[in-house]
């Protein structure tokens, strides 16, 4: 059975959040970053504008050029809601990084199967073109987003057809044409050639992956060790590194940086409270979205100085409660503010996760039962008014102290991580 494996791109996604958040600017050139451009829109590229390039560089090139820092809890959402469709059409599903995904396509069921056309020009192969403008259509549909797509039977080509397709388009490179496909890209395209591995290829005249085959496969494990392998295989089109599934969640933490303030009554406890207590929030409200219970907080500080700590704890009982984690993890802030050295950064971690199906049943439930009842009516407030119509506990000492909107606090460098 011929491998086929899709990869994903999302289209200028930071910049493109930023303009489905704020429809004003759509259609305008628009930056993400802190000092330097981490995404831009079509509009600003064509203007200029490049990712990396710092931001006083792009306001040269492009004045009218609209900077936004970013909300990377949103940006967050938007990226498992494009991981939840492409999961519609396979179970194995890649997430790779912010912004880009594999997924793999072999024997693929039913509802793909019905999805395939015509015959390609490689007897025996169907296109898979159809099926890839659906999905995109249905990314299009559930989150507004634009997407690039690589098709080919193996993760470097697909990637790089990608790159071919962008923006917005479907590249297919049927089986047995990998390497016509790939001969005139730059070894720099090539996965696993940084740019120290680049810069010795050039000196010896190598630039295109067309001369790279060129290079002896022995020579290139002894230039570049294990990587020497996988990159004749790649170069070549025949590497067979699977698609992964992304793992099942371990654990889930919520992190943020900010620029402290001196503060006489010791490092401005009440704010970090509130700090701590709405990323548990956050947290414990993916915990039950996730059907999960957790038995393990932990709390976790860096300081201004650059030493961090960290403090946890297991309770007896398994739970997804906001009230029962969000006083764990305040009792483990005491313990850690005993250091008199301001905070720059706090973070908390829900471990030792089980369905919430285990958890065995006690013969006093009525409380537990009563704040599941809560717990399940603010979720439900919050799916309908966005995350930021109920503010609970401690959070509310945040209330006028950090920006404020549907979607919660506007947070500095936000780390939203599972």
């Amino acid at each position: 059975m011929e491998r086929r494996i899709l990869h994903v791109d999302i289209d200028a996604f930071l910049a493109s959040v930023e303009q489905l958040r704020d429809p004003a600017v759509l259609g305008k050139p628009v930056a993400v970053g802190t000092g330097v451009v981490a995404s831009r829109s079509y509009e600003a590229r064509r203007r200029g504008v490049e990712t990396a390039m710092p931001l006083h560089e792009a306001l040269r090139r492009c004045p009218e050029l609209l900077v936004r820092p970013g909300d990377a809890r949103l940006v967050e959402r938007y990226r498992q809601k494009v991981a939840e469709v492409l999961r519609q059409f396979s179970p194995v599903v890649e997430v790779c990084s912010l912004d880009d995904f594999y997924v793999d396509l072999t024997g693929v069921p039913s509802v793909v199967e019905r999805a395939l056309t015509a015959p390609t020009e490689v007897a025996g192969e169907r296109s898979l073109v159809e099926l890839s403008r659906q999905i995109r259509q249905r990314v299009r549909t559930e989150t507004g987003l634009s997407v690039a797509q690589g098709l080919g039977s193996t993760r470097t080509v697909a990637r790089l057809a990608t790159t071919r397709a962008k923006p917005g388009g479907i590249c297919e490179v049927p089986h047995g044409r990998e390497r016509d496909f790939l001969a005139d890209f730059p070894v720099a395209a090539v996965p696993g050639l940084g740019p120290k591995s680049q810069e010795l290829l050039h000196k010896v005249g190598v630039e295109s992956v067309r001369q790279l085959w060129s290079v002896d496969r022995e020579l290139l494990r002894q230039s570049f060790g294990a990587r020497g392998e996988d990159i004749w295989l790649r170069c070549r089109g025949l590497d067979v590194e699977p698609v992964r599934d992304t793992p099942t969640i371990c654990s889930i933490s919520r992190e943020t940086s900010f620029e402290p303030s001196y503060d006489p009554q010791g490092q401005q406890r009440g704010f970090l409270r509130g700090l701590l207590v709405y990323l548990l929030d956050r947290a414990a409200t993916e915990l039950r979205q996730q059907r999960l219970l957790a038995r393990t907080v932990k709390v976790r500080l860096r300081h201004v100085d650059g030493v961090s700590s960290e403090r946890s704890r297991s309770m007896r009982d398994a739970t997804d409660r906001t009230d029962l984690c969000a006083q764990v993890a305040s009792d483990l802030l005491d313990v850690l503010l005993e250091r008199r050295v301001m905070v720059r950064v706090v973070g908390v971690t829900l471990a030792a996760l089980q369905p919430r199906g285990a958890r065995q049943g006690g013969l006093f439930d009525a409380e537990d039962s009563a704040r599941e009842k809560l717990f399940a009516a603010v979720d439900q407030v919050r799916r309908r008014h966005g995350f930021g119509a109920l503010v609970m506990g401690a959070a509310g000492d945040l209330l006028g102290r950090l920006p404020h909107g549907p979607h919660g606090f506007r947070l500095r460098t936000p780390s939203l991580t599972k």
